[in-house]
């Protein structure tokens, strides 16, 4: 597994973790543990952990809705990960829709995401890099 391009695909998914797929269909071949059950949330979303803690997927029904790396998110031939907001902005092509306020955590970071909505995409920056990104399947109302 460490050898797959966790490529995003808007609207179709990240790498091998397609959008909709049931998540039973990737629990053994990525060896995942079940870090949140569905159901125990206020959300009612469930959540699996890959690489410890590297890579995450968020389930509703069975199915994957969210992808999130911290290690390697590529899109259009790049990693978002360790990119400036500035390389991303340029990347991207656009400005986010939105910047969140940023969130002080526990052990003292504070992180501030970038929503990319129409893509379905939300970023976080620590210290002036990309953490994490995360990728979603995209739901009309």
């Amino acid at each position: 597994m460490t050898d797959l391009k966790w490529e995003w695909i808007p609207e179709i998914g990240v790498g091998p973790m397609k959008f909709g797929a049931p998540i039973k269909n990737f629990i053994e071949r990525f060896e995942l543990k079940l870090h949140v059950p569905e159901g125990t949330t206020p959300e009612e979303w469930g959540s699996y952990i890959i690489q410890d803690f590297v890579k995450s997927v968020t389930t509703e029904h069975g199915l994957i809705q969210t992808v999130e790396c911290e290690d390697y998110f590529g899109f259009r031939g790049k990693n978002l990960i360790g990119m400036s907001e500035e390389e991303l902005i340029a990347h991207m092509g656009s400005d986010p829709d939105k910047i969140g306020v940023g969130v002080l955590y526990e052990n003292g970071s504070v992180q501030t995401p970038f929503d990319y909505d129409a893509l379905g995409l939300i970023v976080w920056f620590e210290d002036e890099r990309l953490i994490s990104a995360a990728a979603m399947e995209i739901i009309d109302d």
